[in-house]
């Protein structure tokens, strides 16, 4: 009794089955690598979306700070201004217009545009006393820009959670 193992079954050889059985396995592979660089650019996403959000922040503390420095000139206020303008605009888009973050950009662009008018406005004699007086209620009405700033800074607190990224 002769058996050849071509004629069992149905004729096929090891290469044939093999040639068969190839693009299962390549798609099979290229599955799982769409898989993985669908994961690696979740997380890209993630992650330029905390830096832009962070950048928010980051512009929002310049400006901030530079109404504080004692030696601070015009040009460097207005370039922090010209900054966080932008930034205040793209934090629209990446916090959400009800978020509280908005809000807190809003107040503290308020605030601060406010607080550089006046100085420049009364920095110097002679002014009028009326209008100053006017203007010096205004400002004292106004909430102080370190609350204004703590209150961004726990607004922006789940938004820059660099756990929540790995997620």
């Amino acid at each position: 009794m002769d058996i050849n193992l071509t004629s069992i079954g149905c004729g096929k050889t090891y290469y044939d089955w093999a040639m068969a059985s190839a693009p299962i396995f390549i798609s099979a592979a290229v599955a799982l690598i769409g898989y993985f660089q669908y994961k690696i650019n979740r997380y890209k996403l993630r992650l330029d979306l905390y830096n832009r959000r962070f950048s928010v922040y980051e512009k929002s503390l310049t400006y901030f700070q530079s109404y504080y420095l004692s030696n601070h000139s015009e040009d460097l206020i207005d370039n922090c201004a010209r900054d966080f303008i932008c930034a205040y605009r793209e934090s629209l888009f990446l916090f959400g217009k009800d978020s509280a973050v908005y809000k807190a950009l809003t107040e503290l662009k308020d605030t601060l545009a406010f607080l550089i008018q006046f100085d420049r406005k009364f920095g110097a004699e002679p002014y009028d006393k009326d209008e100053h007086s006017a203007w010096s209620s205004t400002r004292t009405s106004k909430r102080d820009l370190h609350e204004i700033m703590a209150a961004l800074e726990n607004a922006l607190l789940p938004w820059l959670d660099f756990k929540k990224i790995e997620k």
